[in-house]
């Protein structure tokens, strides 16, 4: 019983400092790679899901269209459901308008086009839906790439906001 208990003890311990990159309380892209490689994307998905502020930080960097943190919502998003599906998805979808070759390469990859050519806002104050239509718009109007052509119209379709709204 003790044996259970100091194992439960020192993952308990272990995960807040493996996140926790170089001292920093904010990973990086590519620690939290190394890690969900080292220990799945399942434990690391939930670890961030139980620490709000560490998620959001995640999020923000799926956000951002970096590459890196595309990578790192591609190896979590096999392991979310429900909310932290969403939460994922949306962060791809805001990275549309910075990254619409990246983000799109992704459909098919764990991503659908359905999940990530949307209006990623819920209750969103006034203007800020029609700002990112526009962005998305502007940006996919840009790809060009054959293999993303396609995809890229049909998520001009999707990202459209229904005429009133």
């Amino acid at each position: 019983m003790r044996y259970v208990t100091a194992i439960l003890l020192s993952l308990a311990l272990a995960d807040p400092v493996a996140l926790a990159a170089e001292g920093s309380t904010s990973p990086s892209a590519q620690a939290l790679l190394g890690l969900i490689a080292k220990e799945g994307g399942r434990k690391v998905l939930w670890n961030l899901w139980e620490r709000d502020k560490e998620f959001d930080r995640v999020i923000s960097g799926i956000e951002s269209g970096d590459p890196s943190w595309l990578k790192v919502a591609t190896a979590l998003k096999p392991f979310s459901d429900g909310a932290a599906s969403l939460s994922l998805d949306y962060a791809v979808a805001r990275a549309l308008p910075k990254a619409p070759n990246q983000v799109l390469a992704l459909v098919g990859h764990g991503f659908s086009a359905a999940d990530i050519c949307t209006s990623p806002f819920i209750e969103p104050d006034p203007g800020v839906a029609e700002a990112y239509e526009r962005q998305a718009l502007a940006a996919l109007s840009k790809v060009k790439a054959p293999a993303l052509a396609p995809i890229a119209a049909e998520c001009s379709k999707q990202v459209r906001l229904p005429d009133g709204a």
